[in-house]
Order: C-alpha cells, then sequence, then structure tokens
C-alpha cells in the first residue's frame, strides 16, 4: 500500500504515514474499495476463457452440433465418415453373407446356427460405431436395419444361384420370415448402438453440458423429470447426478427390449 500524498511504502493497517506524518483516516476506505476492485477484476479476467468456451458450448447446443468427440474418435471431417462405414456397416454385412455360405451352403449345417450368429456378428460392429464417436442414432438404426435388409437378401440371392429357387420369398409366410431375419439382425446391431452409447455416456463431460444445457435453458423431457425426482432446491449438482441415472437407466432398459427382440425374431420359427 502506498501513501497517497508521498507514495510511500506504508503498511495496510496504517493511519498515519510514517513518512510524511499525514493522516490517512478518510483514505483508508478508499484505498481498501479500490484493492477489491483490482482483486475482482483480475479474478473476471481469469474466468474469459471458461465463460468463453460455455458461451461457445451454448451456441452449439442451440444450433444442434456435437459439442466434442469421444477418446479415439476421428478429430477431423463429420463424425461418421465414409471409413466408419466401410468399416461398420460393410464388413459385418460381408461377414454375415461369409456365415451363410460357411455354415448353409459349404457344411450344410442347421440353420439355427446361423441364426445365433447373426445375433453375435452386428452386436460388436454397432457396439463401436456409437462408442467411438457422436452419431445421430436414429440415422444409424436406419442403417442398421437397411444392412440386415441387404444381408438377407443376399443370403436369399446365394441360395438362388445355388439351388436354382426363386430369389425372393414366395408368399405371405416366407415374407413373414423374411421381415423376421431381418429384423433380428437390425435389433442386434441396434443394441450393440444403445450399449455403445451408454458407455460413451459414461465416459464423456456430462456435468459440462448439463450445465450448458441449462445455461441455455435446455435440457428436454430428461432435465424436467429430473427436477421431480430430486429432494430439496434443485440444485445443478443433483440435477446432474439425476439425469444420468436417467440416461443410464432408460439406455438400459431399452437395450435389454431390443436384445429380447431380437433374440426372440431370430430364433421363434427354429425352437417354436
Amino acid at each position: 500500500m502506498k501513501c497517497p500524498y508521498c507514495t510511500s511504502d506504508i503498511s495496510r493497517e496504517a493511519l498515519v504515514c510514517p513518512v510524511c506524518r499525514r493522516d490517512l483516516y478518510l483514505f483508508k476506505p478508499l484505498l481498501a474499495r479500490i484493492a477489491d476492485l483490482e482483486a475482482k477484476l483480475q479474478e473476471s479476467r481469469e474466468a474469459v476463457p471458461e465463460l468463453s468456451a460455455l458461451q461457445e458450448r451454448i451456441r452449439l447446443l442451440e444450433a444442434g452440433s456435437p459439442t466434442g468427440t469421444m477418446p479415439g474418435a476421428a478429430t477431423g471431417g463429420s463424425g461418421c465418415g465414409r471409413g466408419s462405414w466401410l468399416l461398420y456397416w460393410g464388413l459385418p454385412l460381408l461377414l454375415l453373407l461369409l456365415a451363410h455360405g460357411l455354415i448353409v451352403l459349404a457344411f450344410d449345417l442347421d440353420t439355427l446356427y446361423l441364426r445365433i450368429v447373426s445375433l453375435l456378428i452386428p452386436l460388436p460392429f454397432g457396439f463401436m460405431l456409437l462408442q467411438r464417436g457422436p452419431r445421430s442414432l436414429w440415422h444409424a438404426g436406419a442403417a442398421a436395419f437397411a444392412m440386415a435388409a441387404l444381408a438377407v437378401l443376399g443370403m436369399s440371392g446365394l441360395v438362388a444361384y445355388v439351388d436354382g429357387v426363386p430369389w425372393l420369398p414366395q408368399g405371405r409366410v416366407e415374407w413373414r420370415e423374411f421381415a423376421e431375419y431381418a429384423a433380428s439382425i437390425g435389433f442386434s446391431y441396434l443394441t450393440g448402438m444403445l450399449l455403445g452409447r451408454l458407455l460413451a455416456r459414461r465416459v464423456s463431460a456430462l456435468p459440462a453440458d448439463l450445465a450448458a444445457e441449462a445455461a441455455a435453458g435446455q435440457g428436454g423431457w430428461k432435465m424436467a423429470l429430473a427436477r421431480r425426482l430430486v429432494s430439496g432446491p434443485p440444485s445443478m449438482e443433483k440435477l446432474q447426478k439425476a439425469v444420468s441415472r436417467i440416461n443410464e437407466v432408460s439406455s438400459s432398459l431399452v437395450a435389454i427390449g431390443t436384445t429380447v427382440l431380437s433374440i426372440y425374431t431370430g430364433l421363434k420359427d427354429l425352437l417354436g
């Protein structure tokens, strides 16, 4: 602290300047106020980067853009590039056709083995697709069922080529079996995607996302349900924990449901 008269360094507790002997009683409150304002100004300058990052996150949420990527996801380009689709969409399709050719055509095994393998192959690819980066679950799900339909069409085409039978199903019963088999593959892929999304949410920066949503006045039905579930004053920390639990429970229930549907549609005709 400096004396306002002679600018000598003096103690903050001094009421009289020991150098010029001037009374500091009237200046003490003003000097203390100036020191407090300087400290607050410094704190504001240090908080500017965090505030800018939060404003940018809010802007991206309002625009519907992803706010970040998961560890191991590609950092450039769109969330689901051509290379990702070749790996996570094309490869399971080829593996399903290969499994059909080996089990049915090459070794003439029971088709139960094919149905079981068809449930197991899409699962890890769907898991990796959603776990490695933020992607639209609806678009990926539609692509999964499209892949399943192409796989069943390809299997039917192989049988038609080898045995000389019609390529497409004949009659309502065959079409129903065709649709159920494709649905079982699609639901298996969807189960993997839901499990990948659940794991991605657990390791993502969920509190920062929720804070940005709350600041933007967003949050949807999960935030509204969280406000009803928390007890006492709805602090941000309580809301974050409640929404996290809602995400985990809802994703787990949907994943269980798709697993049951996949097994049911894939094996019900074979098991009776």
